[in-house]
């Protein structure tokens, strides 16, 4: 399955895109002066990428634990169709749940949670099992995280694309 935008992004837009996963608080003055471009054309083109659906928005990277969330774990989910499709609005009400991702395979999703202690980790896991009888999990702790939330690239979209390009192919 290949994905096509609705526009065509050019090397200034990737530039932009690059810049702005690593610094987002980078003025359009200071964008511009580094692409090439006005300060309003590079407003104009950002804008574009966040009416498009590009850029989804900007957020601050907060160290959990900075804030004594000293354990940080990713739960494996299993669980059958009916509990599976509502189960992420109850994971809505856990905020210690971080990030959920619904899979396909073995497993039916993926959660980051964070926890200040082993017993509040427990804790989550205990509200995650009350949802229903057919759920079951395996939790996986987090020892290092080398990097996260790695920066999409031009780079890395033209290789993706090259090798879904030969699969096509195949």
């Amino acid at each position: 399955m290949s994905f096509e935008s609705k526009f065509t992004l050019d090397a200034k837009d990737w530039q932009l895109l690059e810049l702005l996963q690593a610094d987002a608080r980078s003025g359009y003055a200071e964008l511009g002066r580094q692409v090439g471009l006005s300060s309003p054309a590079a407003a104009e083109r950002v804008k574009r990428l966040e009416d498009t659906g590009v850029i989804r928005g900007y957020r601050a990277d907060v160290d959990p634990r900075k804030l004594g969330y000293a354990i940080e774990a990713v739960i494996r989910l299993r669980c059958d169709g009916s509990v599976c499709s509502r189960i992420g609005q109850v994971l809505a009400d856990i905020p210690e749940v971080l990030d959920y991702r619904r899979l396909a395979g073995e497993d039916s999703g993926s959660l980051r949670v964070v926890a200040m202690s082993v017993g509040h980790l427990e804790a989550v896991l205990d509200r995650i099992l009350k949802v229903h009888p057919s759920v079951s999990t395996t939790t996986l702790v987090v020892l290092q995280a080398p990097y996260t939330n790695r920066a999409l690239s031009r780079a890395t979209w033209s290789d993706g694309r090259a090798a879904s390009n030969s699969d096509d192919g195949a």
